[in-house]
């Protein structure tokens, strides 16, 4: 198909300020950018002078169950996202060694539901996906905790000499079958249970495919600034581009560490040649597993053996304990926030309980707090989600203006009482934040959504507007864009995009979403 787009006001996704232009569309490639007389085309549409920009790229998504559930694609392509990067926080669907795999199957399906699984490897999940068909396009991390239940279960001690081996034996496989880099997940078990060095390790054998390594670092709360500097070490010790995913300073007394510490900590390893950026949500609420909120020792053995600790009264005992005093390193969320600031955002047996806090849910239970948390968790068998208040709008705002800022949902495609960020996270940076805010301008905003993603990831042809390039592209109307979800309705369309193309297709046309299928999953040594 042969498409014109007439009369587009070009933001090209450099930065650069926006030029008038006509834009040429052959099959799923940019044709020409310009004069485009004697180009023949089975259409013309005159965008009257809207915003044309290259389709976002979300540098950091859950969406690796996108195949499974393609209607929730529409809250991505409903705001100009056409890629979209899964395997984040240490937690990707690969690899999958069969003696080990129902600890990762239960693992992730808060995140990823429940579904079929029928592969072992990126090479297999990728055939799955790309024969289920995706609206936008995907683009793989491979996930340290994946590769440590491969190798290890959820054993809480540093990783021996043979396990070592066969982490990256199973990494530079992943590699080589198309994956863009190692995500980290230090909250979560088991990379909580890691150590630097074996991070460092793993991220060498990264480095020799020319991968990144992204990170949810090992705290983002009291030791925000040991965790930035633990990322950098990683850079500089393996020499690998670092990504510092959805970077925040959680709980009240942690305000402010963005301007004061850890920005600067980020801009002086770059000056020292480290190559480091990072990502943000515009939110001042974050979105994980519920479950995240017990202390790391809870999850040794996985899912199941979490649920029977819960079960032992001497365990809940020692959990009350850890809670109220803290374990070294240890980021605990309550105490960063409160129980009436953890809101339980997805439960598949009491669905009552969505969208209400452990506050709200123990009151109405007769039960203190940690009580509610913990019986709620044995009734919804560990699988729940949490939304959970503890950034300040200041520090969302310093970190969004930062040239080293990309930026990322975070989303989970989740039909319950999600975050709102993956229905509104990129239409609330350029309606809110830019256009009514002025924290950005609006070159600006694009290139964090676009090139500079690109750029991040060794994209060949995307995240730009150029002659040859891939035909995603986006029309909007910088004065009428806006996000609509909010914590109460999280899964609101956002308004203001007329027309999104993934690969030179129109998925959404005159502002209607299609369900048309047309994105490809990416892989790094071929980019198709």
């Amino acid at each position: 198909m042969n498409i014109i787009l007439r009369n587009c006001r070009v933001y090209d996704g450099t930065g650069n300020t926006w030029y008038a232009a006509d834009i040429a569309v052959s099959g799923d490639r940019i044709a020409r950018v310009g004069n485009v007389s004697g180009f023949s085309a089975n259409e013309e549409i005159d965008v009257q002078g809207l915003a044309v920009a290259p389709g976002f790229i979300d540098i950091h998504t859950h969406s690796d169950n996108a195949s499974f559930l393609p209607k929730l694609s529409k809250g991505k392509i409903m705001q100009g996202v056409t890629t979209e990067v899964i395997g984040n926080c240490g937690m990707s669907a690969f690899p999958v060694r069969a003696e080990n795999a129902p600890l990762l199957k239960k693992y992730v399906s808060s995140i990823f539901g429940d579904i079929e699984w029928n592969w072992s490897n990126l090479a297999e999940f990728a055939e799955v996906t790309t024969s289920r068909g995706i609206v936008t396009n995907m683009i793989p991390l491979v996930g340290h905790g994946s590769l440590r239940i491969a190798a290890m279960g959820f054993e809480k001690r540093p990783a021996a000499d043979h396990e070592m081996e066969f982490m990256k034996k199973l990494l530079a496989e992943t590699m080589e079958q198309g994956a863009f880099g190692l995500s980290s997940g230090l909250i979560y078990p088991p990379g909580v249970y890691s150590t630097t060095e074996e991070l460092i390790e793993l991220c060498q054998v990264v480095r020799n495919y020319d991968g990144i390594y992204t990170t949810h670092m090992r705290n983002e709360s009291d030791l925000v600034e040991e965790s930035v500097k633990e990322a950098i070490t990683i850079g500089r010790n393996s020499n690998i581009s670092v990504q510092i995913s959805h970077h925040k300073a959680a709980g009240k007394q942690n305000w402010g560490k963005p301007k004061r510490i850890t920005i600067p900590q980020i801009k002086k390893a770059r000056e020292d040649g480290v190559d480091v950026d990072m990502d943000l949500y515009p939110y001042t609420a974050g979105s994980t597993l519920l479950s995240v909120l017990l202390p790391p020792w809870c999850h040794e053995g996985g899912v199941s053996q979490m649920l029977q600790r819960l079960h032992v009264r001497e365990c809940r005992e020692r959990i009350r304990y850890d809670m109220e005093h803290g374990i070294p390193g240890w980021d605990n969320f309550v105490k960063s926030s409160g129980w009436d600031q953890v809101f339980v955002a997805s439960a598949k047996n009491n669905k009552e309980i969505e969208g209400k806090s452990i506050e709200e849910i123990s009151k109405d239970r007769s039960q203190d707090p940690l009580t509610a948390l913990m019986d709620t968790l044995i009734e919804e068998d560990g699988i729940a989600t949490m939304v959970v208040f503890m950034m300040s709008e200041e520090d969302v705002r310093y970190i969004m203006q930062q040239p080293e800022t990309m930026i990322g949902s975070d989303g989970i495609p989740d039909p319950g009482k999600t975050h709102p960020r993956y229905f509104g996270t990129f239409a609330r940076v350029l309606g809110h934040y830019t256009r009514d805010e002025k924290v950005l301008h609006l070159e600006d905003a694009i290139r964090k959504m676009t090139s500079f993603p690109a750029k991040k990831l060794g994209l060949k042809d995307r995240g730009i507007i150029r002659e040859g390039a891939y035909a995603d592209l986006v029309v909007f109307d910088p004065k009428t864009v806006a996000d609509v979800a909010s914590y109460e309705n999280p899964s609101e369309i956002a308004i203001g995009f007329t027309y999104v193309f993934v690969n030179g297709y129109p998925v959404v046309r005159n502002g209607e979403f299609n369900l048309v299928k047309n994105g490809i999953f990416i892989k790094k040594h071929n980019q198709t």
